[in-house]
């Protein structure tokens, strides 16, 4: 057939169906069915949305359908878009229509169609003094300034301001690829931590320069931020994880701030994370591409010695002379501490209080509640792990330890350490901890910021701050002092990601720690040898990512393996994995996750991961063409293995 062809992304989540279907363009919408414009089509019977993708003059189809109906012939899905978004799909194994209800935000027709405001240049910013205080910072910002493309993590200093400034040298490199032309796009992990972001963005750049991209501002503003960034008309885009697909013309940089935070990752198939679709954007586009955190995720460290991604940041040296001082407390130093065996607070923690309140308030981090704990060795206090995959064990009955990864329940349990078989649960009770430091310090003010309660700022007086993580308000001036109590706890969690999760946590709080000239410090309540305390104490993330990435190799766990997690019904996930024969797969399981519930998981060297995905997506494509029964959920490189 020869004529007007358009080439279509319809909308539905089969995956034997997901690619391109023929339409003919009649006439009547030859001028509306433009590349990118939304449609109605007629798929098996039904009316269903779709998306221009390409218009072409023939076709190998005899006989075409016609559009239905063209809904907006604003440019949305343009090839670029379509190409990201495609590249994300088959990166998860999942399905185009899945993605993009994610990347594009639902069309909101009157502010489609109504007057759209004009979008000034950003302003300038002076002479930059955050990054140059790092080794090859200058090179960097002059290399972004130039239109070049460099690919780094920055690990800021866990510090208040200076050269711990994160959101300070956020902006600096954003405004390098200004100056040549390009846009950048920032990508947050929540709300909590955009909306100063966009304040201070605004303040820098001009108000009207900076877009903002989050669901929580309302269909009308995400759906106008969006067509701005469409229409070249926005150069500067924040906001939380989709804001990552911005369309912004000439993308110069995508900056992924605090990439081990798990609000990262969508929570909708087929789960994709923010970090994960900002490399593969920086591929595509050849565009600069920054991790910037306090601390670093086990994943951007692989990319660092695969040599995917350069590291800025300073020598444990050099950042213990700018950071505020950091001490531990042993547990036999708790033991020994007879207020320790009356309100599980050593004296020292006390003193602490004692020595900085006077100077300003003072931040008690204390785990998050309601989390399982995992098994220790009751001798020597490591975790307990699997014998089989080396994943962390847990006892949902009584003398009954089982492996939160793979399920295996061994007969007798034998620390790999000291070689004992008992076990214990690390102590709870964090929000007992809170409330006893508010009745041994009654005439100092208490502030509380945790769920329903968090808040945004304190004032610079003196006070005890009890936060959870990422609920701590920002000082003016910073912490006078800085205490993170029951570690051991926050170590403790049910996951493979625990040490990690636990040093990105206390790397945040520490950074709102006064610099040492003007007394900060910072204390932490728990085991001084644990590798991840050891990492504070020597200001070393990068010395524990390495041990961390090293060990998660011999464990066979991501990132070091290409891994895919399979969830499904009794019947869903036996019929699954019969639709490959998986010859050099590893497979742990089938395992049972819940009431009738299973799980399997699928790994192959990294090498491998290209050719794991596309099996894992024509299993589930063999699937879907059968019309197997009951549900199934397919989740490449989980951040979490081990929920139920």
């Amino acid at each position: 057939m020869t004529g007007r062809v358009a080439r279509v992304a319809v909308d539905m989540a089969l995956a034997h169906l997901d690619r391109l279907f023929d339409y003919e363009i009649p006439e009547s919408l030859a001028d509306s069915a433009t590349v990118g414009a939304r449609v109605k089509v007629r798929f098996s019977g039904q009316t269903r949305d779709g998306w221009i993708i390409e218009v072409a003059d023939t076709t190998e189809v005899a006989s075409l359908a016609r559009l239905h109906k063209v809904v907006s012939s604003e440019p949305i899905a343009t090839p670029e878009t379509y190409g990201l978004i495609r590249a994300v799909a088959d990166h998860y194994a999942g399905v185009w229509s899945d993605v993009a209800r994610l990347a594009i935000p639902p069309r909101h027709a009157a502010t489609e169609k109504g007057p759209q405001r004009e979008w000034p240049v950003p302003r300038e910013l002076g002479e930059p003094t955050v990054l140059p205080s790092y080794p090859d910072g200058d090179s960097l910002l002059a290399a972004l300034a130039e239109g070049r493309s460099p690919r780094l993590l920055w690990q800021a200093a866990a510090v208040h301001g200076g050269p711990g400034d994160l959101l300070g040298g956020v902006l600096e490199a954003v405004d390098a690829p200004l100056r040549s032309g390009r846009s950048a796009v920032v990508v947050l992990p929540t709300v909590r931590e955009l909306t100063p972001a966009i304040a201070r963005f605004r303040a820098a750049f001009g108000h009207g320069a900076v877009g903002s991209l989050a669901s929580e501002a309302g269909r009308s503003a995400r759906y106008r931020a969006y067509l701005a960034a469409a229409r070249g008309e926005a150069r500067i885009i924040l906001g939380t994880r989709s804001a990552v697909f911005a369309p912004v013309k000439d993308l110069g940089l995508v900056v992924v701030v605090d990439d081990g935070h798990d609000a990262h990752e969508e929570l909708r198939a087929p789960y994709p994370h923010a970090r994960a679709v900002a490399i593969l954007r920086s591929a595509r586009q050849d565009a600069a591409l920054m991790l910037a955190g306090h601390s670093r995720s086990i994943d951007a460290q692989a990319l660092v010695e695969r040599g995917w991604l350069a590291s800025l940041s300073l020598t444990p040296t050099d950042a213990r002379r700018v950071i505020a001082p950091v001490r531990a407390i042993g547990e036999v130093e708790r033991e020994r501490d007879p207020a320790a065996a009356r309100l599980r607070i050593p004296s020292m923690a006390f003193q602490f209080l004692r020595e900085h309140l006077p100077q300003g308030p003072v931040l008690v981090q204390v785990p998050m509640t309601g989390h399982s704990a995992s098994l220790a060795c009751r001798r020597c206090g490591n975790r307990a792990t699997c014998a089989k995959c080396g994943g962390p064990m847990r006892a949902r009955r009584r003398d009954e330890p089982e492996c939160a990864l793979c399920g295996f329940k061994p007969t007798r349990w034998s620390c790999q350490h000291c070689h004992t078989s008992q076990l214990r649960t690390p102590l709870p009770g964090a929000a007992r901890t809170a409330e006893e430091l508010a009745r041994a310090f009654p005439g100092v003010l208490a502030v509380n910021s945790s769920a329903k309660n968090i808040r945004d700022e304190i004032p610079d007086e003196p006070a005890i701050v009890v936060a959870t993580p990422g609920a701590e308000p920002s000082a003016p001036s910073g912490y006078a002092g800085v205490m993170i109590l029951d570690t051991e706890v926050t170590l403790g969690r049910v996951s493979h990601r625990a040490a990690e999760e636990a040093v990105r946590r206390w790397s945040n709080a520490a950074a709102m720690a006064r610099r040492p000239v003007d007394g900060g410090s910072v204390l932490l309540v728990g085991s001084a040898t644990h590798p991840a305390v050891q990492a504070l104490l020597r200001a070393d993330v990068a010395g524990f990512a390495t041990r961390e990435l090293a060990d998660r190799a011999d464990a066979g766990l991501t990132p070091a393996v290409k891994m895919a997690r399979i969830v499904g019904d009794t019947e869903a996930l036996p019929e699954f994995l019969d639709n490959d024969d998986w010859a050099g797969v590893d497979i742990l399981g089938p395992t049972e996750v819940g009431p009738e519930r299973w799980a399997a998981l699928l790994r192959t060297p990294v090498d491998q991961a290209r050719e794991l995905t596309r099996r894992v997506k024509s299993a589930a494509a063999i699937r879907s063409a059968r019309k197997e029964r009951g549900q199934l959920s397919i989740h490449i490189d989980p951040e979490s293995l081990e929920e139920s």
